[in-house]
């Protein structure tokens, strides 16, 4: 009991080394647990960005449907609109109901129509500009694939000093379809225009998903497929208020 007590007391009298540390195994051990913990953060972090751009994804297509559905309509409606001078006539001449607005049918079933507008814009109190404005789907080829991106491009065509060509402005990505149909009746067919546009999602999915592009929407493409992306349709009837006035 006595030598017990003894070595105890020398044990604690002793000197700590300033040189003591961890010992190897325990090393391993923390490394371990700490690369197990960090491994799960990225893990977590990983699933939670993915779900968040592709929720994001889904709301941009929305967002960009409605605007440039928005757009097309503006311009749509003043189609034909003609500037009056005082003394009671167009200021840039008549538009007729064939050059105010002109749809072109895409290539067989698929995407995507165009459509081509003219209509004069007020520039100041006393002036204005013709404008010509045509909207149209080309392809593009990035480092995701091919998609389609709508475009805008504004004409001036009158008077004849200020006539210029503009540029072509891309206006949304990912467009899957645009069709564009009159429904204005037979009398007159272009005074209410039928829109109908679908996107997509940039990004894919983890599930696939079938899409068949509803029957009731106007136009004659018959898209339909199965993939991992997303879509979305929007549809809109346009009347020409300055048509057949």
């Amino acid at each position: 009991m006595v030598r017990t007590r003894f070595l105890l007391k020398e044990h604690l009298m002793r000197p700590i080394r300033p040189d003591q540390g961890f010992t190897l195994v325990e090393v391993l051990v923390s490394t371990a647990v700490s690369a197990i913990a960090l491994a799960s953060l990225l893990i977590a972090y990983d699933l939670v960005d993915k779900q968040y751009t592709k929720i994001r994804d889904t709301t941009v297509i929305g967002q960009t449907g409605r605007n440039v559905l928005k757009i097309m309509e503006r311009d749509i409606r003043m189609a034909g609109s003609e500037w009056w001078t005082p003394l009671g006539a167009p200021e840039h001449g008549a538009i007729t109901d064939a050059d105010a607005i002109s749809i072109t049918q895409g290539a067989g079933n698929g995407c995507c129509d165009e459509v081509t507008i003219i209509y004069d814009h007020q520039k100041t109190n006393i002036s204005s500009q013709r404008l010509r404005i045509r909207y149209w789907v080309s392809d593009h080829v990035g480092t995701r694939g091919t998609r389609g991106r709508l475009f805008k491009k504004t004409d001036i065509i009158a008077p004849a000093s200020q006539v210029k060509e503009g540029s072509e402005d891309a206006m949304a990505d990912y467009i899957e379809d645009l069709q564009l149909v009159y429904s204005g009746g037979a009398a007159h067919p272009k005074k209410l225009i039928e829109i109908y546009l679908a996107l997509r999602t940039k990004q894919q999915f983890s599930r696939e998903k079938s899409y068949q592009r509803g029957a009731h929407y106007p136009g004659d493409s018959t898209l339909e497929t199965t993939d991992r992306f997303r879509r979305r349709e929007f549809s809109t009837s346009v009347a020409v208020r300055n048509l057949t006035l």
